[in-house]
């Protein structure tokens, strides 16, 4: 097995695989530690994504804010997931959330989607049409 951390005296080396924590996933879990340390994200030849950690302050515990820092890349990779399944689900909330303080939104949101309706079956009959002719 390899290595998940490397440690110098005052830095700290994570070695990450990008199929499996999304750089957005990185970032967030990054910006967590900004007040901790300094970090600077690389990416090595084989694709793989290097961040290194150097401390703002010498008693800082690199041990420590390593594991916590992948405690973050669970935490946010759960939550990224999470979003991306109940995106569906969020989006129709929002819109009863706002039809119900506009009631107007519904009627005009209606009307809009009959017109789009009612264009897309003139479109159709003028192709039938033109097809047999």
């Amino acid at each position: 097995m390899k290595k998940i951390m490397e440690r110098g005296k005052h830095w700290l080396k994570l070695t990450l695989d990008p199929k499996i924590y999304t750089l957005s996933t990185i970032y967030s879990a990054s910006y967590i530690f900004l007040d901790r340390v300094y970090i600077y994200l690389d990416k090595n030849k084989n694709g793989k994504i290097i961040v290194w950690f150097f401390p703002k302050n010498k008693k800082e515990d690199l041990n420590k804010i390593g594991m916590d820092f992948y405690n973050e890349l669970l935490n946010y990779a759960h939550y990224f997931s999470s979003l991306k399944a109940n995106a569906e689900v969020v989006k129709s909330l929002i819109q009863r959330a706002l039809f119900s303080a506009a009631p107007s939104l519904v009627q005009e949101t209606e009307e809009k989607e009959i017109e789009e309706l009612i264009k897309e079956l003139e479109e159709e009959e003028k192709k039938e049409s033109k097809k047999g002719k």
